[in-house]
């Protein structure tokens, strides 16, 4: 393969894989219904990308390697005050009872719809029975249940990924050697989990170490972190294969649970590296499927995603959560989402290589996989939301405005969204600020308490925007920063004092979204306030001489002076009294 090919596929790898999940994130669905479809299409399709060709043997330890990574960063995710003690026991008796009543499940609908040697189909039922948090976390994001449903479904995907990759060794084991000792293999399970969670308790141990004592500079956290992993999955897995993903989970977990250091720094960095990874590996092991197979298996594979849909998930989840304190329509919501993943494919992909050395016919088995995460994907995507919400399990997006300011018009602005029933919070830096008084019952909370705190008093309120006009400071350099970050640029909108370049001297262009219409200023509705201009709310578009500081569509509000879509049914403007009435 010539150098310029070599340079197609990994251009090709990265703007696939990463674009496909920028348009499923702008478009409000999981990547994973357009990633699996691009790798497709790189591969088989238009023969951009040639996995063998160009990584040759270090394909599938790279492959195993990336996974390990992703891992790192789901452990990252699983923080134990998130999980209500409660709702542990529901965690392991999913992974535990019913991850076993899933691959007993799997396996016996692959022996009786593809026909399998009772060998390959309980291998395939292995491979299929793992979750995993990178299909999981999207979904949710989308689906917002209630807590805590969501976390117990992230924590149980995270949990299998390695359990179910470590389950599905020891059967091609068996496979392969039929003549070893029924009780080998099994041990040897044992002997990864326990040699996985060693290296990574003795990993974490040194991370924290290092960064307790500020050997680590703030900015090469995030870099010393996935070194650590890095190490981790590297001692773990020479030592046994697939002991590397217990031991980077293992470290990810202990990391992010330990109170000694921050840990803020490693997860943000890991959001880049879980998009680029997921990118990459699904463009590169979707193109290892050839689309004449996955057609060829379509319509088995179709039956086998529909019973795994409606027989075997609801199933394992009736049986693992019996006489546990979850009420009933958290547990149809848990029974309703359990998408295949990145692990699923990776697995598949390196055993296949396993089965064909081994003169094994295993033609069935990327295209049945693929077909199983495809078509789990699309049904679970379109699916779990209108469940979510007959059920009432849904949480309500936030749709609420953060205002940060002392001025007064901010306070009756405030007041008038609370009076519409739009959460709100107001922010002001002193007691008897003007916008304090003007706000009336909108709830409100002080500048002096810590940004974090600030940050997290206004996600916790549902709020989707925050609106900051107050006199530029360090500390509100530092609090922008922090609502950018959290929240992301389009969500906080920046208001100059005067002129918008001195708005751009302290916040760099375009780090904000400007609020109202484009070049207004405080300056200029301190003027229109001075002229007596008043906030008011009227039905429908607001009247030619009146400034737009809202309009408002059902429960959503948006602080552009841009209309929703089909037209406001109120906008709230600073406009003369005389010229509106009130709504």
């Amino acid at each position: 393969m010539d150098e310029n090919a070599i340079f197609v596929g990994l251009t090709t790898i990265v703007v696939l894989g990463v674009g496909a999940q920028w348009v499923a994130r702008r478009a409000g669905f999981p990547g994973l219904l357009l990633l699996l479809p691009a790798g497709l299409l790189a591969g088989g399709g238009l023969g951009l990308v040639q996995p063998q060709e160009m990584f040759g043997d270090t394909l599938f330890p790279l492959v195993t390697f990336l996974v390990a990574l992703l891992l790192f960063q789901s452990g990252l995710q699983l923080r134990l005050s998130d999980l209500p003690r409660d709702s542990r026991s529901p965690v392991l008796r999913l992974v535990g009872i019913g991850g076993a009543v899933t691959f007993v499940g799997a396996s016996v609908t692959c022996l009786w719809i593809l026909g399998l040697d009772s060998d390959l189909a309980f291998l395939l039922g292995a491979i299929i029975v793992v979750s995993g948090p990178t299909v999981v976390g999207p979904l949710l994001k989308v689906v917002r249940p209630r807590k805590p449903t969501g976390s117990i479904l992230n924590w149980e995907g995270t949990f299998l990924d390695p359990i179910g990759a470590t389950l599905g060794v020891v059967i091609l084991n068996l496979v392969l050697a039929s003549g070893r000792d029924g009780g080998h293999p099994v041990l040897e399970m044992f002997a990864r989990l326990g040699v996985g969670i060693a290296v990574g308790v003795v990993a974490a141990a040194l991370l924290v170490f290092v960064m307790s004592r500020f050997l680590v500079p703030d900015s090469m956290e995030a870099a010393v972190a996935l070194m650590f992993a890095s190490a981790a999955f590297g001692v773990a897995d020479v030592m046994l294969s697939e002991a590397g993903l217990f031991a980077t989970v293992t470290l990810g977990f202990i990391a992010a649970n330990q109170r000694l250091v921050p840990t803020s720094r490693i997860r943000g960095f890991g959001d880049t590296l879980e998009v680029l990874i997921i990118g990459t590996l699904f463009i590169l092991l979707g193109a290892l499927v050839e689309i004449d197979a996955l057609l060829a298996y379509a319509l088995p594979t179709l039956i086998v995603v529909v019973i795994l849909v409606l027989v075997v998930r609801p199933a394992s989840v009736a049986l693992a959560l019996i006489k546990t304190k979850l009420p009933w329509r958290d547990r149809v919501m848990i029974a309703g989402l359990d998408p295949r993943g990145i692990v699923a494919a990776a697995t598949a992909a390196q055993f296949a290589v396993s089965l064909d050395a081994a003169n094994i016919d295993s033609d069935f088995l990327l295209p049945v996989v693929f077909g199983v995460i495809l078509g789990t994907g699309l049904i679970y995507a379109l699916g779990a939301t209108p469940l979510a919400r007959a059920l009432k399990v849904a949480q309500p997006a936030p749709n609420g405005v953060g205002i940060i300011g002392d001025d007064r018009w901010l306070g009756e602005l405030a007041r008038t969204l609370h009076v519409r029933g739009i959460p709100v919070l107001l922010v002001t830096s002193r007691a008897d600020a003007d916008a304090v008084i003007a706000a009336g019952d909108a709830p409100q909370i002080s500048m002096s308490d810590a940004v974090e705190d600030i940050v997290d008093s206004l996600q916790q309120a549902g709020l989707s925007q925050v609106l900051i006009a107050s006199d530029p400071d360090v500390r509100l350099t530092v609090l922008t920063a922090a609502l950018v970050n959290r929240l992301g640029r389009r969500r906080v909108l920046l208001l100059p004092d005067r002129d918008p370049s001195a708005l751009r001297a302290r916040i760099p262009h375009g780090t904000t979204a400007h609020p109202f219409a484009r070049g207004i200023t405080r300056q200029d509705i301190d003027d229109r306030v001075d002229a007596g201009a008043v906030i008011r709310i009227v039905d429908g578009p607001a009247p030619p001489d009146g400034l737009v500081l809202a309009t408002i569509s059902g429960d959503r509000v948006i602080l552009r002076g841009t209309p929703t879509r089909g037209g406001p049914s109120a906008t709230i403007v600073l406009a003369d009294p005389s010229h509106v009435d009130r709504g």
